[in-house]
């Protein structure tokens, strides 16, 4: 979740310093994070698996939908409405919704759902859906196959647009082959841990920095035929990277995030709020008297670039992981964040 944060703070770290998003050092700062989407489909699969195994199809889709759906609708009418208002104010919108201007509005909803980071709880719904129906194959390695064709699809089709669109937010079962590959790893886990501990971390390392490399080759192939979305995360080299780094932050045995933060507690809070938070940064960055600075940071060279990236993600994650803590603290409340009202979060860890 801090890479898919990373990545979108990015992109509105460039929106504000008018920073072109087709520069390479951009590029290649958004594809070292570019594992986050796929890793969070293997991640809620895994967890999946181990839910399946105490629970029925029907209880596991109810707990679902109380605490995945129900939050991302309370975040999502949220960024609906202050969007609704931003566009009505400046004129984007019409006041009213007439014959004449119903599809106006159905553009813009459908923009929402899918150009926003809130697609992925709609997708990721549907993919467990799809898995439920197929439980009784769910250890089959043949709809695992299955399943990982559809995923290497929707990459040729950036190429081929056979069904055309606009990225790999409108790959509506692109991601379900991550949500059972975390799911068949849960169930054989013991055999997961003997397959990577033969594999040396220098040879995943090194791997994840190739099918990084060959990622970004990918983009600019797809930008030499005008794809709209040259940073598909279903591009085939990436699908290949983010298993790679998947695989590296496994065989670490270890946390890689700070001790004192509660990650499995907060991460949905985060991903939910973030959204939110970070237009609205931007849209205090465009109109503050600092945007005229902004503006020149993408001239000034390479480490300012970098410092200024890392800064906005520090900033967006760490005011997304106050907000959840926040939240998460107020019994009426925490259900938005995905929180049980019986478990209590640690203070916010100083930063």
């Amino acid at each position: 979740m801090a890479a898919v944060v990373a990545q979108h703070s990015f992109a509105g770290f460039a929106q504000v310093a008018d920073f072109s998003q087709s520069d390479i050092l951009f590029r290649f700062l958004v594809q070292l994070c570019k594992f986050g989407t796929v890793g969070f489909f293997l991640i809620s699969g895994f967890l999946m698996g181990e839910g399946l195994t105490k629970r029925s199809s029907k209880e596991y889709l109810s707990r679902r939908i109380n605490t995945v759906l129900k939050p991302w609708l309370a975040w999502f009418g949220m960024f609906a409405a202050l969007s609704l208002a931003n566009r009505r104010i400046t004129g984007r919108l019409p006041g009213s919704i007439t014959d004449h201007h119903r599809l106006q509005y159905v553009a813009w909803l459908y923009d929402l759902l899918f150009q926003t980071p809130y697609w992925f709880v709609p997708n990721l719904m549907l993919a467990i859906c799809v898995l439920l129906l197929c439980r009784r194959f769910l250890t089959s390695i043949w709809l695992g196959l299955a399943l990982l064709l559809l995923s290497f699809f929707y990459g040729i089709n950036a190429y081929t647009q056979w069904i055309p669109m606009q990225g790999h937010t409108e790959a509506l079962l692109g991601f379900v082959f991550y949500l059972w590959l975390g799911a068949w790893a849960a169930r054989n886990l013991d055999r997961v841990k003997q397959l990577i501990g033969r594999i040396p971390m220098s040879v995943l390392m090194a791997s994840a920095a190739l099918l990084g490399v060959g990622a970004l080759g990918e983009t600019q192939a797809l930008d030499h035929i005008g794809s709209i979305d040259s940073m598909n995360t279903l591009r085939i080299s990436n699908q290949l990277f983010s298993v790679a780094v998947v695989l590296a932050i496994f065989k670490a045995q270890r946390a890689l995030s700070p001790r004192a933060l509660n990650v499995r507690a907060t991460t949905f809070g985060v991903y939910l709020s973030h959204s939110v938070i970070l237009v609205s940064a931007i849209n205090i960055a465009k109109r503050s008297p600092l945007s005229t600075i902004f503006m020149q940071i993408g001239s000034l060279g390479t480490a300012a670039v970098i410092a200024s990236c890392l800064c906005a993600w520090i900033i967006i994650y760490g005011c997304s992981l106050a907000v959840t803590y926040v939240i998460a603290s107020r019994p009426g409340l925490c259900w938005m964040v995905g929180a049980r009202q019986s478990k209590k979060l640690a203070p916010i860890p100083a930063v």
